[in-house]
This record gives C-alpha cells, structure tokens and sequence, in this order.
C-alpha cells in the first residue's frame, strides 16, 4: 500500500512538473503580434525607387530585427517587429525617403544618422497600427492554421504575421496574405 502511494505521488508530481514546464514553452495559448516591414518586391521595383528608414521610437526599442539591441536611432524599412507579452494598442511608425539602394555609402549607418537627424519634422511621414484591433479581427476571421505539436490547441502559442509593404511614392498597403497559425506546429518538422 504504501509503495501505490509513492507511486501515485510520484505520478501526479510528474505530471503537475511536466505541465507547468510545457505551460512555460508554449505560452498558455497567447498570441504574438509580428509586422513584416517589406519594401515591394526587387523585380517589382525601379532602380531608382528609394529606400526608407524608420526612426526607432519608444514603441519599436528593441522589437525590430534590424535594431534589436536598440543602439541605433534609426533603421531600413525591412525585417520584422515582434510584439510578444505586452501587446500595445497603437503602433506609430514614422518613416521618411532615403536614397535608391544603389547610391547608399557603405556602412550606411553613420550616413543614415546624418541624414535621418538632419530631416526636418515635415519630412517624417506616419503609419499608425492598432495591434489590438487587427488582432481581434484575425481571430474573428479565421482559424489558426497548422496543427501544434505535442501541446493542446488551447495552450498552444499562435503567431499572427502582419505585412506592410511601403511603396516608392511613401504609402504603405496592407499586405493580404496575413498568416495566423501555431508557432509550435507539427508542419514545422516536415
């Protein structure tokens, strides 16, 4: 009798251990903001189109591939911000032209700071996201795709991947091929 109560402790430790760890990995079915800063596609594109950066803002500190360790003040329109754990309800993205990509000096970063600092405050166009809001009206609209791997749907992590893609004239378009899916999907070991 005893050795049954070991073992069913042991059992329901286990478990318990085993759930709390998976619970940690997978996000207790949270959802991550991802936006994909795209320029339109190279054949798409002139050779004199011009490149943008964005001013890091408070918002975008350390979210961005570009500029994940936050040092630089200023980054290329390209990469992606990940909005995991704290999810903001406004996202303001401030942008302005550069160069075409062929005239860019090397290392473009001191020149892009030189001339990022010196562009006066009319020169800074915005874009405004409402993360919340998008969203909201993903999960409306549609199921996640894929299938989670060895973790229920319920507490499985899902990622929502937004595109904005700027084009040569400064505005931005919404991209239509938003995915929503499980971050820890079996499709993703095949």
């Amino acid at each position: 009798m005893k050795y049954k109560n070991l073992l069913l402790v042991s059992i329901v430790t286990l478990v318990t251990i085993s759930g709390c760890a998976a619970t940690n990995l997978v996000g207790i079915g949270g959802t991550e903001f991802v936006v994909d800063l795209s320029q339109s596609k190279p054949e798409n594109r002139d050779r004199e189109d011009p490149m943008f950066i964005v001013k890091t803002t408070p918002q975008l500190l350390g979210k961005c591939t570009n500029n994940r360790d936050g040092k630089e003040p200023y980054m290329f329109w390209s990469g992606q911000c990940d909005f995991e754990g704290h999810i903001p309800d406004k996202v303001v993205i401030q942008y302005a032209k550069w160069k075409p990509f062929y005239q860019l000096p090397m290392p473009p970063q001191p020149h892009m700071k030189q001339y990022g600092d010196s562009l006066p405050a009319s020169a800074w166009q915005t874009y405004t996201l409402y993360p919340k809001k998008i969203i909201a009206e993903v999960k409306q609209a549609k199921n996640p795709e894929y299938t989670p791997a060895l973790v229920p749907k319920v507490v499985a992590k899902k990622l929502i991947l937004f595109y904005l893609e700027i084009n040569p004239d400064g505005s931005v378009s919404i991209g239509d091929d938003t995915v929503y899916g499980y971050t820890n999907n079996t499709e993703a070991y095949r």
